[in-house]
């Protein structure tokens, strides 16, 4: 593995008396498909949202890329390549399929808005390739016979792929999953674990998701980090974290001598 695309030292984020993250380390090598788990409450989407500048950490550095990034804006996080979805499905539910893939391009756009208004060449261009991007995503994604179906019409599996759909179209680097495989039946999950490993070797897009379906991330993921309360309990490849007495006993709760789901 190369360089770490993503780097946490430190990271720490309090809301009022509660550490909510607490002196967090990430290294997430380039190209790789990781997991990050504990039980409900264990920070992993709080830590979601400080790496994409949805909050700022009291304590700790963050990099992207090589760049720090604490500090950066939302927007200016994605546009330097790390896109993510959202444990709560955030599509617009009136737009349709196409039209919701289209909208993870704007942030993207060369064209100012006067071009766009005009119709000048070079909007003209833009667009057209836009288009041709999107109808590459919705085949990538299965979603190619519903592209003109409004997002909110959509089965909660076909909506959970369409944020990923989306979340390509801003052409990442990283994608962050939130919980990508919940209220999934077996054979959506199966489909989705395809999709992601697609997107590792076909794309080069690095993944770090959030999962509570341990067969799901055990299956898929080549390396784990666990956190309890805040902390990083655990972190190395399934079958090493499977078996570490601490995630067992504060992640699962489970028995002794048992071990994670694989």
């Amino acid at each position: 593995m190369s360089q770490p695309i993503l780097q946490a030292r430190g990271l720490t984020v309090r809301f009022g008396g509660l550490t909510a993250v607490d002196r967090v380390e990430l290294d997430l090598p380039e190209g790789q498909l990781a997991g990050l788990i504990g039980p409900n409450g264990a920070g992993k989407t709080t830590c979601f949202n400080l790496f994409t500048g949805r909050i700022k950490p009291n304590e700790g550095k963050l990099t992207f890329a090589g760049q720090p990034i604490v500090g950066l804006r939302p927007s200016r996080i994605n546009q330097l390549g790390m896109a993510r979805t959202f444990q709560n499905i955030r599509l617009f539910g009136e737009l349709s399929v196409l039209d919701n893939v289209l909208v993870g391009f704007h942030g993207g756009l060369k064209s100012n808005f006067l071009s766009a208004i005009l119709r000048l060449p070079g909007y003209v261009a833009e667009e057209r390739g836009m288009q041709r991007r999107a109808g590459e995503i919705l085949e990538l994604t299965g979603l190619t016979r519903l592209r003109d179906e409004p997002a909110g019409s959509l089965a909660y599996g076909q909506q959970r792929l369409l944020e990923i759909a989306r979340a390509l179209a801003t052409d990442p680097k990283l994608i962050l999953l939130d919980e990508p495989a919940a209220g999934m039946n077996p054979q959506e999950t199966t489909g989705l674990a395809a999709l992601v490993r697609r997107l590792r070797d076909e794309l080069g897009v690095t993944v770090l998701l959030i999962e509570h379906d341990m067969r799901f991330v055990m299956k898929l993921c080549e390396q784990i980090t666990v956190l309890d309360h805040g902390k990083v309990i655990a972190r190395g490849a399934p079958h090493q974290v499977q078996r570490d007495p601490a995630v067992i006993q504060a992640y699962l709760g489970a028995g002794e001598g048992e071990g994670v789901a694989s």
